[in-house]
C-alpha cells in the first residue's frame, strides 16, 4: 500500500463521566502520516479523546468504536497472547502502509488487520507500546541526570542494542535540536528544552503514533516555535501525530487536518487552515488571547553596584545602581564608550568579579541563583559539582567570549572544539557534536565537515570568529556573553558574525548578552539595547519582538 492510508477510524464515540457526556457521537478517520489537530476551548473534549487513543483505562468509550488498521505478520497477535510473559514480541506491528512488506523477525509478509481497540485487550496492549504521548508541563525526566542519560535510559528500557545506543541517542537529540545540551542536568533546563527532551525520550520508543496534549500551551511564543519545529521535523519519517491546542495558530502551524470540538461534539473537520479560519470567525477573541511573546526572565539585576578605589581617581563607581531584566532566548546589547561600566557588569554576571551591593540572579531551570557574590566568597554551588566533566562555574552555565579570543594555532578545528577545551566525550560523539555546533553558528553541513580538519591559519577572520563562538557553545552555556565580538572587522565580516549569533539563537535557543561600543552592529543583531554611561543605564531601546 502507498499514500496516506486510513489508520484510525473513530466511529460514533461517546464518553460519560459521572453521568455527564463529555464526548457525543464523535466520528473521524485519521490517515497515516497526516498530522491531525484537535481544536477547541478548554473542556471541549480534546484531551479526553487523546487519552482514549492512548488506551488509558479510565477513558474507555461508553459507546462507539475505535479501530486501528495495522500491518502485522500472521503469527504476531495469536502467538503474542499464547506466550505472554515468556517470549519477547514475535513479528512486527506496523502502520497500514507497511502491508505487504517483509517481517524482519520471521520473514512473513505483513497483513492488514483491523483491531477493535477497546474490545481486543491483548491487541490493545501491543498497540499501546507503539503510542507515545507528550503531556503539558508533565516532563517525567530524571532531573539530576544529564540529557544524554535521560535518552539512553529510554533506549535501555526498550532493550535497544547497547552498542548502538550512543549513536541513536545522539540522532534523537539532534532531531529535537538538543545536542547543545547533552551534558546538562535535565532539572536545569527551561520548559521548552524539557519538552524537547521528553519528545526525544518518546521517539526512543519508536512509536507509530505520537499524541501531543497542549505541548506548548504554557510556553512563550518564541520557545513554543522551537518545540513546534522539533515536532514537525521529528515526525516526518512516517509517524502520525495528533496534537491538541486551544490556540488556533498552533493547530495551523503543526497539522494538516483539524477537528473542531465544542462541548464534546464535532463542529467541523477539514484542512487545518480552513477550520481555523472558521473557528476564529465564529468564536472570535477566544482565539486571539494575548500570548506571552518573550521568554521568562533569565537574568535579574537589581540595584547592582560595583565600586572600587583608585589611587589616581579616588572612588570609582564602575556600576552604579543598575536594575535590569534579560529574558530567555533574548539577544540583549550593552552599549557604551570605554569606561561606561558595561564590561564590569558583564564580569559580575559571569562570576569573575564580585559586586559591591545589590543583587544579580540567574535562573537555572526553575531555580534562581544569586551569582553576584560568588567571585568574592568562593562559595560554589554544590549541585554544580555533581555533573561529571563540568567546571564549577558551569553551575549557572554562563560563558564569555573575550575580544582577545584565540584558537590553538597548531590544532585542528575539531581539536579546538573538543580536547583543547577539556571536553570529556567519546571521540565519535565529540565529532558529531562539533559538526552540529558549527552548523548551529551558520556553516552548512558540507562546510562544517570540511572545516573540522583545518587549522585556524587556513580560515578567514569571520570563520575564526564563528568557530570561537562554536567553541563557547560546545561548553553548553545557557547564557553567552560576547565582549566586543566584532573588534575591527570590516562590514561584510560583521554581517557573518551577526548571522551566526542569530543562527545560534534560532537553532540552539541561546540567550546572548552583547557587550560593544559598535552601535551599528548592536542595532543589527540585538532585540533590545541598554545604553550605559558613567556606570548607569541611561536608556533602554526595544528594537524588535523576539
Amino acid at each position: 500500500m502507498t499514500g496516506k492510508e486510513p489508520f484510525i477510524i473513530i466511529s460514533n464515540v461517546c464518553k460519560e463521566f459521572d453521568g455527564k457526556e463529555v464526548l457525543k457521537n464523535v466520528s473521524v478517520v485519521i490517515n497515516e502520516r497526516e498530522p491531525l489537530g484537535l481544536l477547541g476551548r478548554s473542556g471541549a473534549g480534546k484531551s479526553v479523546l487523546l487519552h482514549m487513543l492512548r488506551g488509558t483505562r479510565e477513558y474507555e468509550p461508553t459507546r462507539g468504536e475505535v479501530i486501528f488498521r495495522v500491518a502485522v505478520c500472521p503469527q504476531y497477535l495469536e502467538r503474542e497472547g499464547m506466550f505472554e510473559g515468556i517470549h519477547p514480541p514475535i513479528g512486527s506491528l506496523e502502520p497500514p502502509s507497511k502491508v505487504g512488506s517483509v517481517c524482519p523477525s520471521c520473514g512473513s509478509r505483513l497483513e492488514l488487520r483491523e483491531i477493535n481497540y477497546w474490545k481486543d485487550r491483548e491487541a490493545r496492549k501491543r498497540i499501546k507500546k507503539r503510542v507515545a504521548i507528550m503531556l503539558q508541563r508533565t516532563f517525567g525526566l530524571y532531573g539530576e541526570d544529564t540529557v544524554m542519560y535521560n535518552v539512553l535510559q529510554a533506549l535501555e528500557a526498550r532493550n535497544y542494542p547497547s552498542e548502538q545506543r550512543f549513536r541513536r541517542a545522539y540522532e534523537l537529540l539532534k532531531a529535537v535540536k538538543m545536542v547543545h545540551r547533552i551534558t546538562f542536568p535535565a532539572g536545569e533546563l527551561s520548559g521548552g528544552e524539557k519538552q524537547r527532551v521528553v519528545l526525544a525520550r518518546q521517539l526512543a520508543l519508536d512509536p507509530f503514533l505520537l499524541l501531543a496534549d497542549e505541548p506548548t500551551g504554557t510556553l512563550d511564543m518564541k520557545t513554543g516555535k522551537l518545540v513546534h519545529k522539533a515536532l514537525r521535523e521529528s515526525t516526518k519519517g512516517g509517524m502520525t501525530m495528533i496534537a491538541t491546542s486551544h490556540w488556533p495558530s498552533v493547530i495551523e502551524e503543526l497539522t494538516e487536518k483539524a477537528l473542531w470540538l465544542d462541548n464534546g461534539e464535532v463542529v467541523s473537520y477539514g484542512d487545518s487552515k480552513t477550520v481555523v479560519e472558521t473557528f476564529e470567525k465564529q468564536v472570535g477573541e477566544i482565539g486571539r488571547e494575548e500570548r506571552v511573546k518573550v521568554g521568562e526572565p533569565k537574568i535579574q539585576i537589581e540595584h547592582c553596584k560595583k565600586y572600587y578605589y583608585s589611587v589616581w581617581r579616588g572612588m570609582v563607581k564602575a556600576v552604579d545602581d543598575v536594575s535590569l531584566t534579560i529574558y530567555e532566548n533574548e539577544i540583549f546589547g550593552l552599549i557604551g564608550m570605554s569606561g561606561a561600566g558595561k564590561t564590569s557588569l558583564s564580569r559580575i554576571i559571569c562570576q569573575v568579579d564580585p559586586l559591591t551591593g545589590g543583587s544579580v540572579k540567574i535562573r537555572v531551570g526553575d531555580k534562581w541563583i544569586e551569582v553576584g557574590r560568588v567571585a568574592e566568597t568562593g562559595v560554589w554551588l554544590a549541585w554544580a559539582a555533581r555533573t561529571p566533566g563540568i567546571g564549577e562555574q558551569a553551575g549557572t552555565r554562563v560563558a564569555m567570549l573575550h575580544q582577545e579570543f584565540s584558537l590553538y594555532p597548531e590544532k585542528t578545528i575539531l581539536e579546538n572544539l573538543t580536547s583543547c577545551i577539556g571536553l570529556q566525550l567519546p571521540m565519535e560523539l565529540g565529532r558529531m557534536k562539533a559538526k552540529f555546533m558549527l552548523q548551529g553558528v551558520g556553516f552548512s553541513e558540507a562546510e562544517a565537515e570540511e572545516v573540522l580538519h583545518k587549522t585556524q591559519t587556513e580560515l578567514s577572520v569571520g570563520e575564526r570568529q564563528r568557530i570561537a563562538l562554536a567553541q563557547i557553545l560546545m561548553k553548553e552555556p545557557a547564557i553567552a556573553i560576547l565582549d566586543e565580538p566584532t573588534g575591527t572587522m570590516d562590514p561584510i565580516t560583521k554581517k557573518f558574525v551577526a548571522d551566526s549569533i542569530r543562527a545560534a539563537r534560532e537553532n540552539l535557543g541561546m540567550t546572548f548578552l552583547i557587550v560593544s561600543h559598535d552601535l551599528d552592529f548592536a542595532y543589527d543583531v540585538c532585540d533590545r539595547i541598554a545604553h550605559m554611561g558613567d556606570g548607569k543605564i541611561t536608556k533602554i531601546e526595544e528594537l524588535r519582538a523576539f
